[in-house]
């Protein structure tokens, strides 16, 4: 098939010579297509340069929002690892109070299993979250385990300090101290003889304090020692106080440390006003002075 062309004349002025150029059908074909497709990049630029400056707010955006997040993340990690080193702390405090009151195995398992440090850098924010999340796991059930703990030793110290209040520990009379615990001569025979308490010497009318708490089991006279008073403090102890010259408590009444429970007088088998003091542990005698923690000191 032949060729087709086009024939354009040019004429610049009226006295200058024509010019004509000949051109081909499918030259002017492609001219128009390369201008078609100028003039539609020329309308699409603006809309591109448009589209990639929103893309760029955005990533802008989207790098401050990650670089927000990830100092986020390095607080909370600071924040978990404080956490973890104050928990350490708490068992640690709490394996000591065990061995104080006798608790043998206070969760062993748990005490001392402080978790390590983690580092939440070059990690993806779901990475990031799952050991974050995994973190709070442990360190809830190491709070469990820890205040299960601290359940055991509350009971502990209650059942301590109930042994302790109910222990004698004060002198039942302030004054000066005759016949203590041990071999003496009997005052009345003169015969070697074992003395099973503590004589307080004391006016007649000085009163007679519980050295702990208790309950009163016998009010009365007593043989040799006298108008006399036992107390049951539990845990296998008991005291006796003798040659009283009068009551202030009676059989079955409950009695704290300090409480007033008599006086002291010279009845029984008595030189001289004092009170006679015993402390049993089991049934059998004890020094008294064992169990007497503040000192003596005449009045």
């Amino acid at each position: 098939m032949a060729r087709k062309f086009y024939t354009i004349m040019i004429v610049p002025h009226a006295t200058a010579k024509f010019r004509r150029v000949k051109v081909s059908k499918n030259f002017l074909v492609m001219a128009g297509c390369f201008l078609g497709l100028v003039f539609v990049a020329g309308l699409m630029f603006p809309h591109f340069l448009l589209k990639a400056s929103q893309l760029r707010a955005s990533l802008d955006r989207l790098t401050q929002e990650n670089e927000e997040l990830r100092k986020s993340n390095e607080k909370f990690d600071a924040s978990l690892s404080d956490l973890r080193g104050k928990l350490s702390e708490f068992e640690t405090k709490a394996t000591k109070f065990a061995l104080m009151v006798g608790v043998d195995d206070l969760n062993g398992q748990q005490m001392g299993a402080g978790g390590s440090s983690f580092d939440l850098k070059g990690l993806s924010p779901k990475a990031s979250e799952a050991v974050i999340e995994g973190e709070i796991n442990t360190l809830r059930e190491r709070s469990g385990a820890l205040q299960d703990s601290f359940r055991v030793l509350d009971m502990a110290f209650q059942k301590q300090a109930l042994l302790l209040s109910s222990t004698p520990s004060i002198v039942p009379v302030r004054g000066l101290m005759g016949n203590g615990y041990g071999w003496r001569r009997d005052p009345f025979t003169g015969m070697r003889d074992f003395h099973e308490g503590l004589d307080l010497v004391a006016p007649i009318g000085t009163k007679v304090v519980a050295p702990a708490d208790g309950i009163v089991t016998r009010v009365g006279v007593s043989g040799g020692f006298g108008n006399s008073i036992f107390v049951s403090h539990g845990y296998g102890i008991i005291t006796r106080y003798g040659h009283l010259a009068g009551y202030n408590v009676k059989v079955g009444q409950r009695i704290k440390r300090g409480d007033v429970i008599g006086m002291v007088g010279t009845s029984g088998r008595s030189t001289g006003p004092h009170l006679h003091y015993e402390v049993l542990v089991h049934q059998r005698n004890v020094d008294p002075v064992k169990y007497i923690l503040d000192e003596y000191r005449s009045f």
